[in-house]
């Protein structure tokens, strides 16, 4: 075999290196195609996961959304017979836990799937602040909307968990412009009054309400107040605020939150700024529970027209 010429041995290494340079890219294009494709795999085994959120959340995420406090399957089946948005399920035990000190943990997903697989509408349910565990728990069973919930047992040293990770959106309680801004930080989509436990009067809730939507006006109306504001709240994203202080509201929605049983308390906290309310269970305990709920749902809507809310104010507790 004759021996291979310089100009051979040239054109052979160019060869080679062409075909190395083509195997690269290829190598790049196969890893870029399974990471996408890895990545697609992933979203829809989210979609899967929340498919009756692909097709509710907008229901849900608008101004006006009534979601109704349950503990048993037939409030859930009452409160979806009248129209309300969502049912938000969680433990009897709650509702007792404050007199008697005891421990409240998530509900059984026993328990919810049962919801899950009764009403048509979204699935709310409460898990324990900063236990990113019982969330997972909850988003696999196929929850619309997790809530982590000031109203169960936090541990100590607990804080609220990144909402990022989640599939499904979480809701979360509010006390504070600086709480509201932490957890939409951490990926909330929604907040809510955060008020005492066990609290039956819907004016907690709008002291609340008020006290946020005041940190906000003070702040559009007194720029030195943004910069006393920062050097009090550390952590906070400067952007979310400007851009909270420009618009004069949130840029999540804020639902009323603890108490709120009757048409006046619903349109009450919808006057004040809410995007929505949660019925509170002691609703239930009304002459009429079916009509009480409609009655919210129509102040909600009309909570602008005193006379109408008049009207349907004749099923106080």
């Amino acid at each position: 075999m004759a021996a291979e010429t310089a100009a051979e041995k040239s054109k052979r290494i160019k060869e080679e290196e062409r075909k190395a340079r083509i195997a690269a890219r290829k190598a790049v294009a196969e890893k870029k195609a399974k990471e996408e494709a890895e990545e697609r795999a992933r979203r829809e085994e989210q979609a899967r996961l929340r498919w009756p959120v692909t097709r509710h959340l907008k229901s849900m995420l608008f101004k006006g959304a009534v979601i109704v406090n349950v503990t048993t399957i037939d409030q859930a089946l009452l409160a979806q017979e009248v129209g309300a948005t969502a049912i938000s399920a969680y433990p009897k035990t709650v509702l007792t836990a404050a007199q008697t000190g005891s421990v409240t943990r998530m509900p059984s997903p026993e328990v919810i799937k049962r919801y899950i697989n009764t009403v048509l509408i979204p699935v709310f349910t409460s898990v324990r602040v900063g236990h990113l565990m019982e969330a997972q728990v909850m988003e696999s069973i196929g929850v619309n909307v997790v809530d982590e919930s000031d109203l169960l047992t936090t541990s100590d040293g607990m804080v609220p968990f990144s909402k990022r990770g989640l599939g499904v959106p979480t809701i979360c309680p509010v006390s504070t412009l600086k709480d509201c801004l932490l957890r939409i930080q951490e990926g909330a989509l929604m907040l809510r009054t955060k008020t005492a436990q066990n609290s039956a009067n819907a004016g907690a809730a709008l002291v609340v309400l008020k006290k946020i939507y005041d940190e906000i006006t003070g702040m559009r109306l007194d720029a030195s107040k943004k910069a006393t504001y920062l050097g009090n709240a550390s952590g906070i994203y400067l952007p979310l605020l400007e851009d909270v202080i420009n618009k004069g509201r949130l840029p999540v929605l804020l639902f009323g939150s603890g108490g709120i049983h009757t048409a006046t308390d619903a349109a009450m906290m919808m006057n004040y700024g809410c995007d929505g309310v949660f019925v509170d269970p002691m609703v239930f305990n009304t002459i009429d529970p079916e009509e009480s709920i409609k009655n919210i749902i129509q102040a909600v809507k009309n909570h602008n027209n005193v006379s109408k809310i008049c009207d349907l104010s004749a099923n106080y507790i």
